[in-house]
């Protein structure tokens, strides 16, 4: 049986590979092309739900992940794109949980505070999410849509105290969605941007579509909150929804219009913001 100093000392070269894999200039290229997928996804996210608000039709596909990527899939060298889209979601992925993980990523970005380590670690596990997505699609699986959350909150809400957990959950993502906010109005997403590198126009812009995308993003946190407490009250699952389906559901809310235009406008600024951080974010 291995003593304990030698179990640490593994895990200490387990950590160091790892780090030594994510310093890697492949591996950081790769990352970028993940920065790139998130502003495709979400690009289309928002143009799809912008159409769906303006009354433009019958909207090609739903405005959620699923939809997005399926829409991608379908489009000229889409599975070619897809493959692309799929490879960058992993290593976007893997070099969230390295922060989680590390404190740190390859280029200082990051931070070893706690609560950003469990940002990181649910980023990384959202990413994770939707990489599955986008390979179940590619393999021409139609698979997970925005009624998971209902069946789940159903069975919550069968339990003891079921009502308080879904509402405790539904604050939850309702503190998210204040806390983004406050940081993106803040300018703290700043702190891990190459800001040095940019022109003071490319600052300023750079700035300005951050809180706003940041901003749209964290609404969609706040709306599932307000469905999750929703459905405590009402102890009604089918009140729940779903970060993959809540514009499909905002849609029909009153306000809804208003609110689904405003969202996919913030959206495709996210997506703008995304581009960014391809280019000059501190992994």
């Amino acid at each position: 049986m291995p003593s304990a100093a030698t179990a640490e000392r593994e895990a200490r070269n387990v950590g160091q590979e790892a780090l030594s894999a994510q310093r890697s200039r492949p591996f950081r290229v790769l990352v970028r092309i993940g920065f790139v997928a998130r502003a495709l996804t979400y690009g289309v996210i928002g143009g799809i739900a912008l159409a769906l608000a303006l009354g433009a039709g019958a909207a090609p596909a739903s405005p959620n992940q699923q939809g997005s990527l399926s829409l991608i899939a379908r489009a000229p060298l889409g599975r070619v794109a897809l493959v692309v889209v799929c490879i960058g979601l992993l290593s976007y992925a893997s070099w969230k949980l390295g922060q989680a993980a590390f404190g740190r990523g390859p280029e200082g970005g990051g931070s070893p505070k706690l609560k950003d380590r469990i940002s990181n670690a649910a980023g990384g596990l959202v990413y994770i999410g939707l990489f599955v997505v986008a390979v179940r699609i590619l393999l021409g699986s139609s698979g997970g849509g925005s009624s998971n959350p209902s069946r789940t909150t159903a069975g919550v809400l069968g339990w003891p105290g079921g009502r308080v957990i879904v509402a405790i959950a539904g604050g939850a993502f309702i503190a998210v969605c204040a806390y983004q906010i406050y940081d993106a109005v803040g300018g703290g997403f700043a702190e891990s941007a190459k800001l040095g590198e940019m022109t003071e126009r490319q600052r300023r812009t750079y700035m300005t579509v951050g809180r706003v995308g940041l901003c749209a993003r964290s609404i969609v946190f706040g709306i599932v909150g307000y469905f999750l407490v929703r459905a405590a009250m009402s102890y009604d699952p089918h009140d729940a929804v779903g970060i993959d389906g809540v514009l499909a559901r905002v849609h029909h809310e009153p306000l809804g219009t208003f609110l689904l235009a405003l969202v996919a406008a913030g959206l495709l600024v996210f997506a703008c913001y995304s581009l960014f951080d391809a280019r000059y974010r501190r992994l």
